[in-house]
């Protein structure tokens, strides 16, 4: 039974206004796929995923573990919001001096990745617009992570979920209304990036910022951050390796039809996501307090919420998935068997609760790294084994399984270091 004390109502509280901040994003980002494959087809909205997933995971490669350590850190030490600020600026400066390294890459490598891994002479012009956006999605990044570090939820919901996905709409309508060329919606992505961090530097900084100081070193943040970094690289890489890899081995239509299937499925993590971004930070709190018993509360109560929100929805997006699926039109709904295998791992992850965050903050980031390394290997292997033969049902399959594989691992380690599971 879920135990409601007050800082647990207050958690539901805080959860659910996330959560519907998370539904306009979503809202506002199927729009996008509508209006992407409507105004310029399948086949560019495959493009735009694929170039998308590779540019989202070199980008936070180049984060260096920062965003979550921002949060491990403040939490654990009881910084002051300008305290923590000297901090952000430490950790943007470590994370700006290596942001030429994809900007070269993606530069440089465009020619190389178009035609030799992708066989997409069209994804040239793409790759090039989007080197130019990489550093300003690494500072995004930051920026939204210190917003969660230092509890100014309402801020980081209208800079992930409500900003930029106005100013990526508003663009593409006007990009559409002028011209109908396909590089306009990587354009579009990239202008809507830029206002966003603009609007963040101004909100976050102040002109005259208070005198305060910290111990920590750029070099010792960098540092602390490293194991958080290839976590978080592989949770990613776990996320878009399926896309990378059909773009790969199949075409850029599989690739849309995937990918729309995949953000539908991914509804089911709209719970599970609303309740980390509030108890993420309490995970840190409590931890560097030595308060297990309110850890331990903490867990199974947000635990069991997530479950219980979120098998309904699961159960809708099974049950109606081909229905779901057509109003991104016919060839969407071949997707229907993806849409179906994607949201039954959803719900494993639901029934887990948020088991990486909690390694994350209680100085088991090792354990997750590793954990994330190996589902990674595993993903990869299934992936080149499945897809030639299942196609997009292959790629499913594998991130079903390696989902489960992760999660297990997960509840083990966290059963093991910390004495509890997360459910019960």
């Amino acid at each position: 039974m879920i135990q409601l004390n007050s800082s647990f109502k207050k958690l539901i509280s805080s959860s659910g206004l996330n959560f519907i901040f998370r539904i306009f994003g979503l809202g506002t980002s199927f729009l996008t796929t509508v209006l992407i494959t409507r105004f310029f087809g399948v086949g560019t909205f495959g493009d735009y995923s694929l170039v998308f997933a590779l540019s989202q995971i070199i980008a936070l490669l180049f984060t260096l573990g920062i965003p979550n350590t921002l949060i491990k850190i403040i939490g654990n030490n009881d910084f002051t919001f300008s305290q923590a600020k000297k901090l952000l600026i430490k950790g943007l400066k470590g994370s700006l001096v290596f942001s030429i390294i994809p900007i070269l890459f993606f530069y440089l490598g465009s020619e190389f990745l178009s035609e030799t891994v992708f066989h997409n002479l069209q994804l040239v012009n793409y790759f090039l617009i989007v080197s130019i956006s990489i550093p300003l999605f690494i500072v995004h990044e930051i920026f939204l992570y210190f917003l969660i570090a230092t509890k100014n939820f309402n801020k980081y919901n209208l800079f992930m979920f409500v900003i930029p996905n106005l100013l990526l709409l508003f663009f593409l309508f006007l990009f559409f209304k002028l011209d109908k060329n396909n590089y306009f919606t990587f354009i579009a992505f990239s202008l809507a990036i830029l206002i966003t961090v603009l609007l963040e530097v101004f909100t976050i900084f102040e002109l005259k910022p208070k005198k305060e100081t910290i111990s920590i070193s750029t070099l010792s943040l960098i540092k602390t951050a490293s194991p958080l970094l290839f976590s978080s690289l592989f949770m990613y890489l776990l996320n878009y390796t399926n896309v990378i890899m059909l773009g790969i081995m199949s075409n850029n239509t599989q690739v849309g039809i995937y990918n729309i299937a995949y953000k539908i499925g991914s509804v089911g993590f709209l719970v599970i996501v609303s309740v980390s971004t509030i108890m993420t930070p309490k995970i840190a709190e409590f931890y560097g307090k030595g308060d297990f018993d309110q850890l331990k509360k903490l867990t199974h109560n947000s635990t069991r919420l997530v479950a219980l929100f979120s098998l309904p929805i699961v159960l809708c997006l099974i049950l109606f998935s081909s229905s779901i699926l057509s109003f991104w039109g016919l060839e969407a709904i071949s997707g229907k068997t993806t849409l179906i295998i994607v949201s039954t791992g959803v719900l494993f992850s639901a029934m887990a609760g948020n088991v990486d965050q909690i390694l994350n903050m209680t100085e088991n980031q090792n354990i997750f790294r590793n954990i994330t390394i190996f589902s990674f290997l595993v993903n990869l292997i299934l992936c080149y084994v499945l897809i030639p033969k299942y196609n997009i049902e292959g790629a499913a399959i594998a991130s079903l399984t390696t989902n489960i594989l992760i999660n297990v691992l997960c509840l083990y380690y966290i059963k093991k270091k910390l004495g509890f599971y997360t459910l019960f």
